[in-house]
């Protein structure tokens, strides 16, 4: 959740990349993070009130899965925004780990949904991967750990509105 709000602080209220990436640190929560963390946290527990009390945890299993299991692809592919942060740090995955994480995650769908929602989560999570990574570069020029971390968060949300719009 802190990556989240701290993207959408920095995405919405910086001027320029430097002025979005200062933003990005600060440890502060501003507007535009209260908002998102707000519509987020209303959006799942929409999402999960609406689905079927007996598939609750698995839905809740999937979507974190998944929603992380892509996060090695989208380090692999996008540039570091800054070079002393949290994603530059921790280093970049290679192809293998990349692919391990993500076959991982989508086994762990697999084990917790019906085949087809299983398989229509894991292109959720990869379509909201691929545009949080498209706007992160339009934005600060790559990524950062709040990068992840927010695009965690959005793929989340995306898979439980799927889950609750598909077996609700």
């Amino acid at each position: 959740e802190d990556g989240l709000a701290d993207v959408a602080d920095g995405f919405g209220g910086g001027r320029d990349t430097a002025a979005k990436l200062e933003i990005m640190r600060d440890s502060r929560l501003g507007t535009y993070g209260a908002l998102i963390l707000m519509v987020s946290f209303v959006t799942k527990l929409s999402a999960l009130a609406a689905l079927p009390d007996a598939i609750v945890v698995q839905s809740l299993i999937a979507a974190h899965a998944l929603a992380r299991g892509v996060l090695p692809v989208m380090s692999m592919g996008l540039p570091y925004a800054r070079q002393d942060g949290l994603a530059a740090n921790a280093g970049r995955p290679d192809l293998a780990t990349a692919g391990i994480a993500g076959a991982f995650a989508l086994v762990v769908a697999l084990l917790a949904l019906p085949g087809s929602d299983a398989l229509w989560a894991a292109l959720v999570a990869a379509a909201v991967a691929i545009g949080m990574a498209w706007l992160a570069q339009r934005q600060i020029g790559g990524q950062t750990g709040d990068v992840l971390g927010g695009a965690e968060q959005l793929g989340e949300t995306a898979i439980l509105v799927l889950l609750a719009a598909r077996l609700a």
